[in-house]
């Protein structure tokens, strides 16, 4: 079967929707993934097609417009050059949608479209792939609502998703959908609430990527959604580390990782002094990971090693903790490692898995990392140290994770679904 999956945003934002297509390819289908062409080597690397799509949002936010802007401060014309960003995301899905159109199988990201337009227009079967709870549910609010994220009881719960679908819709996925939708002559669609509503009567899946461990299953979910555990792309079998990174391990104790990802949006330098005078107060070595819109890399000392890219897969099990941006890969790679994770959310769901792992009892609770401060970041990193308690909890998460396998449950849901015809 030709299975396209249509996935945009960061690495880390594609990155669980690659691992699906090589488990897809490896149960003998033939996965081709629609992204940004700046992911071209990689995921060729991982022996999966690729159909590139002309935005790639990493470029737009390294660009020295977007920089400048920025750093500094010019709320408007971030506001416009944003605005620019979403009609160019918007042209994605011209070359998105040739790739759909040749499908058997489509599958979607909520950051991306094409698959729902592919089921009404030819009845191609299709699933709605998400990494984090989307669906409506009186169990608890909506991820999307930040550091705004609290509950007022069940009928609040569940007007926070559709009050979320309405304004994400309307601020990211909409545009870009609908201009598939107007070329294809469909009409218009006002929310995800509509796009799930649609899923629902036509019986196309739902599928979280996500542990049941972490998070379980709302009760009020129908059959349709299926929460399958998390998918994780392991690193290649041929890979291997920095000499000087092992040499640092093998050096002394188990450091503490330090990581913010593709997080743009704050001062790399204050940021990045605050950690290493956190760490230098809290007597712990680190392991600074500088990404391409984190932290600085400074020169290394004999307590302090600086990387661009490593795997999660094979750095996490070797800390002593974790602190990261909360986003929804990297938390679910820092809890199968089995180590204390410490959570300083930036934005949108980064503050609903912070306070997962603060109720799980695997990390404690730190601010947002605006709000971050180096006692507050050195007292977070001394109790997930040396609390043997949070220690004992986050090594029997990982080994409850570790068991799973949400890929190969994800693709048998994939093979065993039978999804009636559209109107094509």
């Amino acid at each position: 079967m030709k299975i396209t999956i249509s996935s945009h945003g960061t690495r880390g934002d594609v990155q669980p929707y690659l691992a699906l297509a090589v488990g897809l390819q490896n149960s003998g289908h033939q996965v081709t993934l629609a992204t940004s062409y700046n992911y071209t080597d990689w995921i060729h690397s991982y022996g999966v097609g690729t159909h590139p799509t002309r935005f790639s949002l990493q470029a737009f936010m390294q660009s020295p417009e977007w920089q400048e802007a920025r750093q500094g401060g010019k709320f408007l014309k971030q506001f416009r050059l944003f605005k620019s960003a979403l009609q160019m995301y918007a042209e994605n899905m011209d070359d998105v949608w040739d790739a759909v159109r040749e499908a058997d199988f489509v599958i979607q990201s909520p950051a991306s479209s094409g698959a729902l337009e592919a089921y009404e227009l030819y009845g191609t079967p299709a699933a709605l792939a998400y990494p984090v709870p989307f669906a409506p549910t009186r169990e608890f609010p909506s991820f999307f609502l930040g550091p705004a994220r609290f509950s007022l009881g069940a009928a609040y719960n569940r007007l926070t998703h559709t009050f979320m679908h309405r304004l994400l819709w309307g601020n990211m996925t909409g545009p870009m959908t609908d201009q598939i939708r107007k070329k294809q002559g469909l009409p218009p669609v006002r929310s995800f609430s509509q796009q799930l509503a649609f899923a629902r009567k036509n019986r196309i899946l739902s599928l979280y990527g996500f542990s049941e461990h972490v998070l379980p299953k709302p009760a009020d979910w129908d059959e349709l959604q299926h929460v399958t555990g998390y998918w994780f792309l392991d690193s290649p079998t041929d890979w291997q580390p920095e000499p000087d990174l092992v040499q640092f391990l093998e050096d002394g104790p188990p450091p503490v990782y330090v990581g913010f990802g593709s997080m743009d949006a704050m001062d790399t330098a204050a940021i990045t002094a605050k950690v290493l005078e956190a760490l230098k107060i809290s007597g712990q070595r680190g392991v600074i990971l500088t990404g391409w819109g984190g932290l600085e890399r400074l020169p290394a000392t004999s307590d302090i090693f600086f990387i661009e890219n490593v795997p999660h897969d094979w750095l996490f099990p070797r800390m002593a903790a974790l602190v990261h941006h909360g986003g929804a890969g990297t938390t679910g790679a820092g809890l199968r490692a089995g180590v204390p994770n410490i959570i300083t959310p930036v934005g949108a769901d980064q503050f609903a898995w912070a306070e997962r792992v603060v109720a799980l009892g695997v990390g404690p609770s730190a601010p947002a990392l605006k709000r971050l401060s180096v006692e507050k970041l050195a007292g977070a990193i001394r109790t997930a140290v040396d609390d043997p308690s949070i220690r004992v909890r986050a090594a029997a998460l990982g080994k409850q994770i570790q068991a799973e396998n949400g890929i190969a449950r994800a693709v048998d849901i994939i093979n065993q679904h039978d999804t009636p015809g559209g109107n094509g």
